[in-house]
């Protein structure tokens, strides 16, 4: 399969080249177009591509892309932001609870978030993002494509990526205008299964043709949880936007703040062994762990600000600068233990970024350039020594277009990290050592080159490859404590789109990278050298520790995508298939994936009615020498619109009621956890007002 793929690769970057040397004028009557964006239910949405000055404006090259509008987040009803990442193509989800609820990767590598304008370290953003409400997002967008690099930096922070440079981003877009109604405000309330309550409310406006404009929200959301399984949640999330808008300066800014109270789900044991359990020891099979953790309260406080200055048609400046805390209070509490007895535990996440970038934008070609500066600041739970590390990088990125159907484009970008103050590390005996302050990394490049060609009104080609070069965290743990070399990443990529008709749509992105010196499990050990249990530094719980050594591995796949509409736009569908191969998987380190997801939405729009029915199946995989994935999940909403104002919704959720898992955190050595489960299926129905 691995060698197919390759070769799949090679020869359509090869076919692209020679069409495009043979093409060398444009085709034919121009009959070339943009593909326009649909949604499953066949109602064209108004592109919400950035101005091509914007540091998030992606190059025609770039393929490997999946925007969610408002409208499809309506139609799919998730429970949060995370079941969003689920259903999206080549990306993956490993549910594990705790302050860091989810972690989310791209192609088998972590991703980073811009919520706002604003990069977000790994992080911060699997802390905070299962509390951002989906009701109060306008747009998600998931680039897969790691080497558009103007959006952030190369490297992660602390040891989130093992020395990988990001693969990819979330881009997220919270809500800026109200409904067109005379009063631009918005009333929505729903309850669900669980005891699960949310009422929320908003509103938007705009003076002088849209010079002028703010918007604001709120939302309550609060939930019993499933019976046992510690799962409630209660939280308030406030959201303030407000911008100027002329031809000679556009200005945006937003507030957003949320406080949680959070019950950390109960995992199941795996562990089929003897054991003193509850007292003592690994948790059995089937048996909900003694762990009833609670974080009281966590809360997230985000402030961002956007400058742009046009000084004419062709030349633009930008400045970006965000601010955002997550603090948190966490309380250890087992069913053995006596509450008034356990002493909380205090943690912080903190980040701050300025980002400068200029734009020369003439007839065929543009030309960016820029700085970003990222402040990264961490203290978790049982944790003495915090950390806190700075990324200053800078950019360029220019693209021509050579005829109306054929562009080319090319970036390049270094970043070097200082550590501010440097946190704990473990040698690979189990000792506690404390890296130095005021140090200097090595710095990390990319380089990238694309190609994207409109053949005719039918087909469009495009062709991407970039280079990596990235250092070892100091803070990882390695073989016999030696110093590994840095990562060496060649990435190939080859983007095919076909529009045939409204009925029938098709992209497609095969890939295939080459690492050098990519850092993989060596091993592992759970115990410091007094046999005291080791504490993972992200996230302040107990965990095994891997040891990492430097080798070879390969990353390979595709992702694909079928859709379109009937009927005049009445019934829409979209299927799509990701399938995904790292050579270093052995299904006993826990950083395991699935080969293979499918997921399909089919939407039907008749008068005053609307459903949407989404299907998503994981293949089975192994994580940590347990097989987790095999599930499918088949989500469903109905709606009705009574008047223009007035509209009610039914919805339900993994409605085959299987209690899958994604992740085993029951590491083979101390299994106390287990993996975590789903809750089942759960039902609701939801009401909207409009005026």
């Amino acid at each position: 399969m691995r060698s197919r793929i390759k070769i799949m690769v090679i020869l359509l970057a090869l076919w692209q080249s020679l069409g495009i040397s043979a093409q060398g004028q444009e085709v034919e009557d121009n009959t070339a177009q943009e593909l326009e964006p649909i949604t499953v239910s066949g109602k064209k949405e108004v592109p919400c591509n950035a101005p091509v000055t914007s540091r998030y404006y992606l190059p025609e090259s770039v393929q490997a892309t999946q925007t969610l509008t408002r409208e499809d987040i309506e139609a799919i009803a998730p429970h949060d932001v995370s079941d969003l990442i689920e259903t999206s193509l080549g990306m993956s989800i490993r549910r594990q609870g705790a302050r860091v609820h989810n972690f989310s990767f791209s192609r088998g590598d972590s991703v980073s978030v811009i919520l706002n304008g604003v990069y977000l370290t790994s992080t911060e953003a699997r802390r905070m993002i299962g509390d951002i409400p989906v009701e109060m997002i306008d747009s998600i967008k998931f680039v897969r494509d790691a080497s558009v690099i103007t959006v952030g930096p190369l490297m992660s922070f602390g040891s989130v990526s093992k020395g990988s440079p990001n693969q990819g981003f979330i881009i997220i877009e919270t809500r800026e205008k109200g409904p067109d109604t005379p009063y631009g405000t918005e009333l929505v309330t729903s309850f669900a299964s669980y005891d699960t309550w949310k009422a929320s409310g908003f509103t938007g406006h705009s003076w002088q043709d849209d010079r002028f404009t703010f918007s604001g929200g709120y939302q309550r959301t609060q939930s019993q949880g499933r019976e046992h399984w510690n799962n409630g949640y209660e939280g308030d999330t406030f959201l303030l936007n407000g911008g100027f808008n002329s031809d000679e300066l556009q200005v945006s800014t937003s507030f957003y703040y949320n406080s949680a109270s959070r019950e950390i789900q109960r995992h199941v044991g795996i562990y089929t062994g003897e054991t003193d359990y509850p007292e003592s020891g690994p948790t059995p099979a089937g048996v909900l762990n003694n762990n009833i953790w609670k974080y009281d309260p966590i809360e997230t406080l985000l402030v961002t600000f956007n400058l742009t200055r046009p000084w004419n048609e062709h030349q633009t400046t930008s400045l970006t600068y965000g601010w955002n805390r997550t603090e948190s209070t966490r309380y250890g509490y087992t069913t053995t233990t006596d509450k008034d007895t356990v002493i909380s535990d205090e943690g912080e996440d903190r980040s701050e970024e300025w980002n400068l970038s200029h734009a020369v934008a003439g007839e065929k070609n543009t030309l960016k350039f820029g700085a970003q500066v990222v402040t990264w600041y961490q203290r978790s739970e049982m944790s003495s020594n915090p950390d806190e590390e700075r990324i200053y990088g800078v950019y360029a990125t220019d693209a021509y277009k050579i005829t109306p159907d054929w562009s080319v484009d090319a970036a390049i970008r270094m970043d070097k990290k200082k550590i501010i103050q440097g946190g704990d590390k473990y040698l690979s005996s189990g000792t506690t050592v404390k890296l130095s302050d005021g140090e200097w990394t090595d710095e990390a490049y990319v380089l990238s080159l694309g190609n994207a060609w409109q053949v005719n009104s039918v087909w469009k080609l495009t062709a991407r490859y970039s280079f990596n070069l990235t250092p070892t965290p100091d803070v990882l743990t390695t073989l016999a404590d030696k110093e590994l070399p840095d990562e060496e990443r060649h990435r190939y990529e080859v983007g095919i789109e076909a529009f045939f008709n409204d009925a029938f749509r098709i992209t497609a992105t095969p890939f295939y990278y080459n690492i050098k010196n990519s850092k993989v499990s060596a091993g592992s050990i759970s115990t410091d050298v007094n046999g005291d249990p080791l504490i993972d530094p992200d996230t302040g719980e107990e965990t095994t520790l891997t040891i990492y050594d430097a080798d070879n591995r390969e990353l390979y796949g595709f992702e694909m995508s079928v859709n379109g509409n009937f009927l005049h736009g009445m019934l829409g569908y979209e299927l799509g298939w990701t399938h995904f191969v790292d050579s270093d998987e052995d299904g006993e380190t826990g950083n395991e994936f699935p080969e293979n997801k499918y997921s399909g939405r089919l939407n039907c729009h008749y008068g005053d009615w609307n459903s949407n029915v989404t299907v998503l199946y994981v293949a089975p995989y192994l994580s940590n020498g347990y097989t987790v994935g095999d599930f499918t999940v088949i989500n469903m909403s109905i709606s009705w619109r009574y008047s223009e104002n007035l509209k009610l919704t039914l919805f339900g959720q993994n409605l085959l009621d299987d209690e899958y898992t994604t992740n085993n955190k029951g590491y083979p050595t101390r299994a106390q956890w287990g993996v975590l489960q789903d809750v089942g299926a759960t039902v609701g129905v939801a009401l909207n007002y409009r005026f």
